[in-house]
């Protein structure tokens, strides 16, 4: 039997942005909090900038599904680029969206039909610790703090404590990134954006 407290996350991004390593590090951070994590990716071509899906589910029960997940709680957004119906495709009608900000929402908040909608700078405050490679800014674990704070999950010192060590470059910038995106996510005002 599947409990009630089962989330479900669904993130998006491309090849080299970090998608699988926020999937990886949030089942950390839930199970130093006491919680049963799965985490794993959906690759199609295995390339730098091409689409890739990661997942995450976390309960108080070990019995969840084993399966992708087709009807998240939560979906990330890494890339604004990525086609919308794909990404929203399934996300519960309370489900919310985390997107990294690439300024001017309004299509993403008609196609979100109502949610809730957060944004991050996670690509700007990335690029303000240098974690780029080739060209890319490396947002995950920008985008894992912000994750934490909305699904209150954790305190930001576990947050801290799971990404200890995982880094062999850029360990203390990967920190610095997560607590600022903590720190900054933000709810997205839809009546404003869209008039």
């Amino acid at each position: 039997m599947v409990t009630d407290d089962l989330v479900e996350i669904r993130i998006h991004g491309r090849g080299g942005q970090g998608a699988v390593l926020t999937a990886t590090l949030g089942a950390e951070v839930a199970f130093r909090n006491g919680y049963y994590p799965q985490a794993f990716p959906f690759f199609g071509a295995e390339r730098r900038g091409a689409p890739v899906i990661a997942f995450l589910r976390y309960s108080s029960s070990l019995l969840m599904p084993r399966s992708r997940i087709y009807e998240p709680h939560y979906v990330l957004v890494f890339d604004a680029e990525l086609p919308q119906e794909a990404v929203l495709d399934g996300l519960r009608e309370d489900g919310k969206i985390l997107i990294n900000d690439s300024g001017n929402l309004s299509s993403w908040v008609k196609a979100a039909g109502g949610r809730r909608m957060y944004r991050i700078g996670a690509s700007k405050i990335a690029a303000d610790y240098g974690l780029i490679a080739s060209g890319m800014p490396l947002v995950s674990s920008v985008m894992l703090g912000a994750l934490i704070r909305l699904l209150d999950l954790s305190t930001l010192d576990i947050v801290e404590e799971a990404l200890e060590g995982k880094f062999s470059r850029f360990g203390k910038e990967n920190i610095q990134g997560a607590r600022r995106g903590y720190e900054e996510v933000k709810e997205v005002n839809t009546d404003a954006v869209v008039q």
